[in-house]
């Protein structure tokens, strides 16, 4: 069954346990899909409003990129935990290879997690300032998970880097964290700006 199948009630039950999945990455890449269900929501209040907006196929097309981005942060949850299960088989092997390819794999899930909750926060500026002023609360708190999965994803990355060997590889893994931390930082920003006016 996929993290995605599962009722939040038996995820939850399972992060809070003595097993070692799912861990941070694959809770960053849950709660990126929420924040990410909360943005398409408003979109598509907006969208069904009684008065047509003039961005209306704006943001229906955001909508259904939205969409898509949820569905790929409930996969990547269950890469993450298929990931973390692997550096944990690794090491149990001995095997060096084997665990540099591990740890490299462990290091790209999350990245991939970040990038994409960084996409959705973009889409937020958007949403908070176009959306349906009843709903863009909803909107806020979204984007402000999105940017706490992404600012988590980032922390797993960094921390994962200390297992790998080849430096090239760990130098472009850093600059792609912090290209996404910023661009989050900053859209984030603005997002939050929007919602306030």
């Amino acid at each position: 069954m996929t993290f995605g199948d599962q009722p939040i009630g038996e995820f939850l039950d399972e992060v809070a346990s003595g097993q070692v999945t799912p861990s941070g990455g694959a809770v960053a890449a849950i709660g990126g899909a929420m924040g990410a269900a909360l943005c398409e929501m408003v979109c598509i209040h907006t969208v069904s409003a009684d008065e047509p907006s003039a961005d209306f196929g704006e943001l229906a097309a955001l909508a259904d990129a939205l969409a898509d981005s949820r569905a790929r942060l409930l996969a990547l949850a269950d890469e993450d935990a298929a990931a973390v299960d692997a550096v944990g088989a690794a090491f149990e092997s001995g095997n060096d290879d084997r665990i540099q390819a591990a740890s490299k794999r462990s290091t790209e899930v999350p990245l991939e997690t970040a990038e994409v909750c960084l996409d959705i926060v973009e889409h937020a500026r958007t949403v908070t300032a176009k959306g349906t002023p009843v709903a863009v609360p909803d909107a806020t708190v979204g984007v402000l998970l999105e940017a706490a999965a992404l600012r988590a994803s980032v922390s797993t990355v960094r921390a994962n880097l200390d297992m790998i060997d080849d430096e090239s590889f760990v130098a472009a893994m850093k600059q792609r964290a912090d290209k996404a931390e910023a661009a989050g930082e900053a859209a984030l920003d603005e997002a939050v700006a929007n919602a306030e006016r």
